[in-house]
């Protein structure tokens, strides 16, 4: 049976590994023949000895491996590297990858986790032997289709309004905007989905802002980090404030960032650590903390306050030093 590795957006990875598992029959597998590991609290020994093993009264053993491919990801290893470097470098998983072959026909083991370079040494070296699926989170029109075919799946139409508005409010979080849409065709019962429905029934509009401008900031986009930072500002909120929200952000990805990379705490524990209940804060905090090092969060960082400084000194008028730092953290590389 084939090994499959499923990464990228957690939302689309979740919904292709249950493609997978539906599609091979493994849904109705006895508990005795299901397996969830998480990568940082298991050892490699224990999942190869799983998946080594005939499955009991059953027609496959399902391992379900999260998280592995993560432990690469700060390595410095990786890159342009071949055959026997890069079996080498694939860390303390380097043992699956090449045993991979060997596994039993009954073993289905899909390697799951979120985004992750595409020079991962271990991911590299799974593509040898197993079919790798990458989700990517929709950006731009390709969220806006997105959107509109979530709505039409749940029975509801919306307008290029309202998904104008859901995009730029919740950004590329497909959580959040399935959950919002599950909402809002009960809301708008039988109607069209308008942005009056979005702007009123979408909670937390200002902190998904706050993530979306940080996204836009993260993946260089200047115009669209200034155009959500002003609509904060448009609704009401002062520039010190927006500031505050955007320096916490920034410590919220060091410490995620600290604890993945150098304390290999899971995802589950990382709201705990963060100090937060929200699986939307933790979830978008982590994926963005994979697209930045240490280093470009902390320069980020100081320049934060110093803008905070700017305008608490009367250096600079709030509204344009919010302009000049979303200009510049997002054209900075």
């Amino acid at each position: 049976m084939p090994a499959h590795v499923v990464y990228g957006d957690t939302f689309l990875v979740a919904e292709e590994v249950r493609r997978i598992k539906d599609g091979l029959g493994a849904g109705d597998l006895m508990e005795s023949n299901r397996h969830r590991v998480s990568a940082a609290q298991a050892r490699p020994e224990e999942v190869l000895a799983m998946c080594s093993s005939l499955p009991f009264l059953d027609v496959m053993r399902l391992v379900e491996l999260e998280g592995a491919l993560a432990t690469q990801e700060s390595s410095g290893i990786g890159g342009r590297s071949g055959g026997r470097r890069q079996r080498a470098s694939s860390g303390v998983w380097a043992p699956l990858a090449e045993a991979v072959p060997q596994f039993p026909d009954t073993t289905l083991l899909i390697v799951v986790d979120g985004e992750v370079s595409q020079n991962n040494p271990l991911l590299r070296s799974l593509a040898e032997h197993a079919s790798v699926h990458r989700q990517s989170t929709p950006t731009g029109t390709a969220l806006n289709q997105w959107i509109k075919g979530r709505a039409e799946a749940k029975g509801s139409s919306i307008t290029p309004p309202a998904i104008q508005a859901m995009a730029e409010m919740v950004g590329g979080d497909l959580w959040t905007i399935d959950r919002e849409l599950e909402k809002l065709s009960l809301y708008a019962a039988g109607r069209d989905i308008t942005d009056s429905d979005v702007r009123e029934m979408v909670p937390h509009a200002q902190e998904a802002n706050i993530f979306a401008a940080v996204d836009a900031i993260v993946d260089g986009q200047p115009g669209l980090a200034l155009r959500l930072l002003m609509q904060l500002m448009n609704d009401g909120h002062e520039p010190l404030y927006i500031i505050a929200m955007i320096e916490r952000q920034l410590r919220l990805l060091a410490l995620a960032k600290d604890l993945t990379d150098n304390h290999g705490v899971a995802q589950p524990e990382l709201g705990k650590r963060m100090g937060t209940n929200s699986d939307f804060v933790v979830r978008k905090t982590l994926g963005q903390a994979r697209r930045m090092t240490l280093q470009d969060i902390s320069r980020k960082y100081r320049r934060v306050l110093e803008s905070d400084l700017a305008i608490k000194q009367g250096r600079l008028e709030p509204a344009v030093s919010l302009q000049l730092l979303a200009a510049d953290l997002a054209t900075e590389r």
